[in-house]
């Protein structure tokens, strides 16, 4: 398949905003109302519960996923691979459904590395995440964790220029739509202080 219709394939896939579209088809109201105001699964949890929320965030990861899984399986290139996955990327933060102001793509950025990687990331991202959330505060800390376990994984099994220019360039996108919060430090939980009150 040429490129041109994974580039579009993978744009108009990210871009579906379904996080937004379960908020209001279970609560009747607009998810960017709350939390960060961001169109994404995390202020879906927020709004209509855990149940909904978990399925909001695994259609945010999906929508990326399932293209660049399939494009993979058609055996695009390297090159081919890092601008559909840009793609995906674009499409999520630019959405022409919500006017070109998407999200901050995070969902989306887990579902292009997990096709990459075949499924081997996502369990990396958790476990980094989960870490970071156990030994400080700090949501912008446990983001850049995760990212830190992406590229573990490209330096140990994909250390190639393709794939970590595509690391780099995803990496800085995700800090410039959350350039607000990178002024925020780190802040250690009590156990880690020492602090028993």
């Amino acid at each position: 398949m040429d490129i041109v219709y994974w580039i579009i394939l993978c744009f108009f896939s990210a871009s579906i905003p379904w996080a937004l579209i379960l908020g209001y088809l279970f609560t009747d109201r607009d998810i960017r109302s709350v939390g960060d105001r961001n169109p994404g699964g995390a202020n879906t949890l927020k709004l209509a519960g855990i149940k909904v929320g978990l399925v909001a965030i695994f259609l945010e990861i999906f929508k990326s996923f399932l293209p660049i899984y399939l494009a993979l399986s058609y055996g695009v290139d390297s090159w081919s691979l890092v601008i559909i996955s840009l793609s995906s990327i674009f499409g999520s933060m630019f959405s022409p459904f919500l006017k070109f102001k998407g999200g901050k793509s995070l969902a989306v950025s887990c579902g292009v590395w997990i096709a990459i990687s075949y499924g081997i990331i996502g369990p990396i991202i958790c476990l980094m995440m989960a870490f970071s959330h156990l030994i400080q505060k700090t949501h912008i800390w446990t983001i850049i964790f995760g990212w830190m376990g992406i590229l573990l994984w490209v330096i140990l099994f994909s250390p190639n220029l393709e794939i970590i220019l595509l690391w780099i360039i995803n990496f800085l996108l995700v800090m410039y739509k959350h350039k607000s919060e990178l002024r925020q430090r780190i802040i250690f939980r009590d156990w880690i202080l020492g602090d028993k009150t």
